[in-house]
């Protein structure tokens, strides 16, 4: 598993935004992603080895940096 999107329906997707992380086999936690983005690495062969999930709710802010969340080769 190289990269994860991950998206909310129904109530939750209108009450809430999802952001997640992941920590890449060599580049480590990368940005924080949020509703269907993109997190991880696409082309390099580096592992996923950990998932960080939080639920905000609409109009606050990301938990952190929002920037570098994937890499594409």
């Amino acid at each position: 598993l190289e990269a994860i999107r991950i998206k909310l329906t129904g109530e939750m997707a209108k009450q809430y935004d999802i952001y997640y992380r992941v920590h890449s086999q060599e580049f480590g936690w990368l940005g924080w992603a949020k509703n269907g983005e993109s997190a991880g690495t696409e082309g390099y062969s580096y592992r996923l080895e950990a998932i960080q999930i939080q639920l905000v709710k609409k109009g606050s802010s990301a938990p952190g940096s929002t920037s570098n969340c994937f890499y594409k080769r």
